[in-house]
C-alpha cells in the first residue's frame, strides 16, 4: 500500500469515527425525545356497565371500574383514543387495554427506550474509538515507513 493511500485510509477512518460519534449523540437525543413523551399509565380492562353497577363500591371515586393489568409504569402511547377520561393520583392515566389490542398498538416502556438508546450510543462510541485508533495506527505506519 502506498504512502498516499495509507494517508487517505487514515483520513477516511477518522471521518467515519467522527460520523459514529455524531450518530451516538443522535441516539441519545432520540432516546431523550421519546422519553419526554412517556407518562405514568395504568392498563385497565374496563368492566361492562352492568358489572360496574353491580360491584360499584370496587372503584375509588374518580377512577374507572375494571380489572387493572400489571402495575402503573411509564409508557409511550401516541394514540389518544386509547386513554380513558379518568385520571388517577399524580397524573396517572388509565388506558383501555382492549382498545390497544383492537388497534394493534404496542406501547413502548420508557425503560426499554432508555436502554436501547444507551446501548446504541455506547456501540457507536466504541466503533468511533476503534475507527479513530485504526486511523491513527494507519498514519503511524506511514510515518514509520517514511523513516
Amino acid at each position: 500500500m502506498s504512502e498516499k493511500s495509507r494517508l487517505n485510509a487514515g483520513a477516511v477512518l477518522k471521518s467515519l469515527a467522527a460520523l459514529c460519534a455524531v450518530l451516538a449523540a443522535v441516539a441519545l437525543v432520540a432516546g431523550l425525545w421519546l422519553g419526554m413523551q412517556a407518562q405514568p399509565v395504568q392498563l385497565l380492562r374496563p368492566a361492562p356497565a352492568a358489572q360496574a353497577d353491580l360491584f360499584g363500591g370496587e372503584a375509588a371515586a374518580g377512577e374507572p371500574s375494571g380489572t387493572r393489568i400489571g402495575s402503573p409504569q411509564a409508557l409511550i402511547i401516541r394514540n389518544p383514543s386509547v386513554f380513558l377520561p379518568e385520571t388517577g393520583e399524580d397524573g396517572l392515566r388509565y388506558v383501555d387495554e382492549q382498545r390497544l389490542t383492537e388497534l394493534g398498538l404496542y406501547p413502548l416502556q420508557l425503560k426499554t427506550v432508555r436502554l436501547l438508546s444507551t446501548l446504541a450510543a455506547l456501540g457507536f462510541l466504541a466503533l468511533a474509538l476503534a475507527l479513530w485508533l485504526g486511523g491513527r495506527w494507519t498514519r503511524r505506519g506511514v510515518r514509520h515507513a517514511a523513516r
